[in-house]
């Protein structure tokens, strides 16, 4: 069964790169294109991280119901959203349409990783790596095919496409093992986990501030590429590749090297962070398209070594099952989707994108700063799986 469920993972994965690269990776492009607003460039940049709110209540309903037909609802509800934004001319609508989407792609994010331990129940770390690398390299894909299909063939058939393959996905989820627990009590408390951990607690603290900076500059982004550099699509495509090949191989090696020793986590979000800081200077100075593909490339790096370092603390921390740590994350994720990109686009209306991409950059490094040392977290983890078998 394991082997099955595996190979409709993989299946599963490469659906979704190739929905998220025609259609999530343009969704704030597209708004700008409709002329909306720096303010409905944050709800829409916000979006997925407002649904992670929600992340506590799904792993809990997850428990009582199972996961299976959560995956497979969710999924194919976010495919008929994708159709819908496909027609829409009015960017108020096409944000609250995007929010709806994510209310729906995002039921999946906190079960995930739970399911994997199930899937592949040994190394772990290094299948999280591959699977997410075989995401990423369709999404390469799909970000260098899709400007070129919406510029020559129209947003329409563009995101209907997306539509479908995330249905295929959805479907893609049967097989899987319906995991449930409806004698649990639910998941743990997110507030009573940080009231008891102080790791988690200052993990959590750490990414507040600097996830409140990589909040922070995402409405500045589609307003750098189209309004100031004015790159068409084909452009902006062409970076998102870039972010994308980028995150193949860096997911691959942060699977890989994490699951050595919990040590490597602290190392990965060092770097990952600074990747993040030298991707906003990039966008800050805006000079032109060669600075934004380099930034790109930074922001792959970046942004797998952040993803992967965390699933890989929450399934090797001894103490709090998977999905709860998910959850927390996830809901720490949404609070800072509450007012970060709204804290972005105040100061790109009251001065410009580079001061809040500069303000940006150094919440990040002050983030940074803040990580815990590697002994706090070696005590409260287990070993990791070899990745080498």
């Amino acid at each position: 069964m394991s082997g099955h469920t595996a190979t409709c993972d993989t299946i599963i994965h490469i659906s979704l790169g190739l929905a998220a690269g025609l259609s999530a990776a343009f969704f704030a492009v597209l708004a700008t294109r409709l002329g909306a607003s720096a303010w409905l460039l944050a709800l829409i940049t916000s979006a997925p991280y407002l649904a992670n709110l929600l992340a506590p209540f799904w792993v809990t309903q997850a428990r009582r119901w199972g996961t299976r037909g959560l995956m497979v609802g969710s999924l194919g509800a976010a495919s008929v959203v994708l159709f819908v934004l496909g027609w829409t001319r009015s960017p108020l609508v096409f944000a609250l349409l995007v929010l709806v989407y994510y209310l729906f792609y995002g039921i999946g994010d906190p079960l995930y990783v739970a399911l994997a331990e199930i899937v592949y129940p040994e190394r772990t770390g290094s299948s999280l790596g591959r699977v997410q690398a075989v995401f990423s390299g369709v999404r390469v894909l799909a970000n260098a095919l899709a400007g070129w299909l919406m510029d020559a063939f129209g947003i329409f058939i563009t995101l209907a496409v997306a539509a479908i393959s995330t249905g295929v996905a959805a479907a893609s989820y049967l097989p899987f093992p319906n995991l449930s627990n409806p004698e649990a009590d639910g998941a743990a408390s997110p507030w009573q986990i940080l009231r008891q951990d102080n790791l988690i607690r200052r993990m959590v603290l750490t990414l507040m501030v600097a996830g409140t900076g990589m909040l922070m500059m995402l409405p500045a982004f589609p307003l750098i590429e189209v309004t100031q550099l004015k790159l068409d699509n084909t452009q902006i495509g062409i970076l998102l590749a870039a972010n994308s090949l980028t995150l193949v191989a860096a997911s691959w090696f942060w699977g890989r090297r994490l699951s050595e020793t919990p040590a490597h986590v602290l190392n990965a979000f060092r770097l990952g962070m600074l990747a993040i800081v030298g991707m906003a200077i990039l966008y800050a100075l805006g000079g032109s398209f060669w600075e934004l593909l380099f930034a790109n490339i930074l922001c792959g790096i970046g942004g797998s070594a952040i993803s992967i370092g965390w699933r890989l603390f929450a399934i090797h921390h001894i103490y709090y099952g998977t999905d709860d740590l998910s959850g927390l994350h996830l809901l720490t994720c949404g609070m800072r989707g509450l007012y970060a990109p709204a804290l972005g686009a105040l100061l790109i209306s009251l001065w410009n994108p580079s001061l809040a991409l500069w303000v940006a950059a150094a919440l990040v490094l002050a983030g940074m700063l803040m990580l815990p040392p590697t002994q706090a977290l070696t005590s409260r983890t287990t070993p990791a799986p070899s990745a080498e078998h």
